[in-house]
């Protein structure tokens, strides 16, 4: 018997069979079960469990299933042996075989009452067929043997296993009977509620997450209820809820974290900021929060604090290319042009690297090196094979030539780029733009249309055309209609109010362009529309307050040639 054994160990353990589960349908990988001497029949090879055991593992390993299971069904019913037992569930589930699955798990259960993985098996099996009340049945023996911490744990753990399951009406009806019978069990609610949130049902999972903690403080109940919160909208109370969490629980990193992003979806960036400083003193290396806290303390404009967690990233060596990036972004927010330049050349991959040489391109053109800028450019366009790269590019040479006064070179760049993407409207744009700079103003009117045959409502380029008719052209009523058109699409964008202002003062509507130019400077303080509204004061006879407007407007940008040329045209 024991040469029989041993080449039965040697058989399973070459075959390559199922693999083992927590406790759900999937497979295991093969046991060496053990066939007691006292149980070995000396009848017919057929009634031998050795022989049985043998074939069953033989028909397994070349893939003979039914034969498998046939085998191990007759074991299970025959060897008081709960190994064998659950080998044999294993092979019914592998098979596909849910009565032999069932059969077997159930004389697991008989064999080793003690065992809660037959049980959550059998339960799986019956969600499947939709049998909720099979499925309960088995689940309540798990969770009513358990008390006190054991029945939070296995409830916690249960949450898992029915997680899994895609047949989401029989879960749910299977996590509502315990919710019922364990009503002042706060995990037994907080089960329900949390698959109810899976099932995307908020409304039902906020009820049962609030009768959760309504028994128990659950911290992560509280990440989730304000989940739930969102998505019905109710963003605000979802803040309440997690603040008071998180009030209840300062210790607890996971719920703060999820406060703290809440305030940064909610644009409350200083709150956010604080959260996340908290979260640093708990975890000061840890690279996330360092990131977080950087982008944070850049939106609040606090630059040093901003560096001082950028360069923490290089030294732990997390983040680089995005911490490089930023550092580039606060050297040429503080017009540190050739710190900046070298960190963006220092972004050598990630999302962030192509914007880093864009701005390293007009960071060049800006300190005089505009030769240097265009020659990165077009290394950066002839290495380029996206379209929407190439446009980026092109539009950046445009931007940097025409900032330099090169409207002429602007318009080959746009010309050349027109050729390579035809019809973009950005490209368009920008081409338009530049022919108002050079005084073509049918270029500007020939590309502006183009664009309003594809997007007649694009409030931008039907004020580009209105204001330049209404500016450089007796076509004040073709200019009304085109302005008329963006301010009704686009209401409160205060360069499109300064137009319509301006299209009304060409007009002869003074009283209606001072109204309207003094609504887009509070919108927006630009010198092009302080010039505006100082010239229409002026000529309404209003010469002091224009003489304010262009001064107050001066202060802040003494350079714009613009306000330089009106005001020198009224004041001599």
């Amino acid at each position: 018997m024991s040469a029989i054994m041993a080449l039965f160990i040697l058989l399973i353990s070459a075959c390559s069979t199922p693999g083992k589960p927590t406790s759900s349908l999937t497979p295991m990988q093969t046991a060496k079960v053990e066939i007691r001497p006292s149980e070995v029949s000396t009848d017919s090879p057929e009634n031998n469990p050795v022989y049985l055991l043998l074939v069953a593992e033989m028909a397994l390993h070349q893939g003979q299933t039914d034969l498998a299971v046939q085998n191990y069904l007759s074991l299970a019913k025959s060897q008081n042996n709960s190994e064998i037992a659950e080998r044999a569930v294993r092979v019914a589930i592998y098979a596909r075989q849910f009565d032999a699955a069932i059969v077997t798990a159930k004389r697991w259960i008989e064999l080793a009452p003690e065992d809660d993985e037959a049980r959550q098996i059998l339960a799986s099996i019956y969600i499947r067929r939709n049998d909720s009340t099979e499925a309960f049945i088995y689940l309540d023996e798990i969770i009513s043997s358990k008390s006190g911490e054991m029945q939070k744990k296995t409830l916690v753990k249960l949450m898992g296993i029915l997680a899994r399951e895609k047949n989401t009406k029989t879960v749910l009806e299977v996590a509502k009977k315990i919710a019922d019978k364990y009503q002042h069990n706060a995990y037994a609610a907080y089960l329900y509620g949390m698959l109810a949130a899976q099932a995307n049902k908020p409304k039902l999972a906020l009820m049962f997450l609030d009768n959760a903690l309504a028994i128990q403080d659950i911290p992560g109940a509280h990440s989730n209820r304000a989940k739930m919160l969102i998505k019905l909208g109710r963003r605000e109370e979802a803040l309440v809820s997690l603040h008071q969490a998180v009030l209840n629980n300062p210790n607890h990193q996971k719920l703060r974290l999820t406060y703290a992003r809440l305030l940064v979806d909610l644009k409350q960036f200083d709150a956010a900021r604080k959260e996340f400083e908290e979260l640093n003193q708990i975890a000061p290396d840890d690279a996330d929060l360092l990131y977080s806290l950087a982008l944070l303390t850049m939106e609040s404009k606090q630059l040093d604090s901003a560096e001082k967690y950028l360069r923490r990233l290089l030294e732990l060596k997390k983040h680089l290319s995005e911490s490089r990036y930023y550092l580039g972004r606060i050297n040429e927010s503080r017009k540190n042009h050739q710190q900046a330049i070298s960190w963006y050349e220092q972004v050598e991959s990630g999302e962030y690297q192509f914007d880093a040489r864009l701005r390293a391109a007009r960071l060049l053109a800006e300190s005089g090196q505009l030769q240097q800028a265009r020659d990165k450019l077009k290394n950066m366009a002839d290495a380029s094979q996206s379209k929407a790269s190439l446009v980026r590019i092109y539009l950046t040479h445009g931007e940097i030539l025409r900032i330099a006064k090169e409207y002429h070179a602007a318009m080959d760049v746009y010309d050349l780029s027109l050729k390579i993407v035809p019809g973009n409207t950005d490209l368009l744009y920008a081409r338009a733009l530049t022919g108002e700079n050079i005084g073509r103003v049918d270029i500007l009117e020939r590309d502006i249309l183009v664009i309003l045959k594809t997007e007649p409502d694009n409030a931008y380029a039907l004020n580009a055309i209105g204001f330049t008719l209404a500016d450089r052209t007796d076509r004040i009523d073709e200019a009304y209609a085109y302005l008329k058109r963006a301010i009704t699409i686009t209401p409160d964008d205060p360069a499109i109010i300064d137009s319509f202002g301006w299209v009304n003062y060409r007009m002869g509507n003074f009283t209606e362009a001072v109204r309207l130019l003094r609504k887009a400077l509070s919108g927006q303080e630009d010198a092009e529309i302080a010039a505006h509204l100082g010239e229409v004061l002026w000529v309404s006879g209003e010469t002091g307050e224009a003489k304010q407007v262009w001064r107050k407007a001066l202060q802040k940008t003494p350079d714009d040639h613009f306000l330089q040329q009106v005001m020198q045209r009224y004041i001599p």
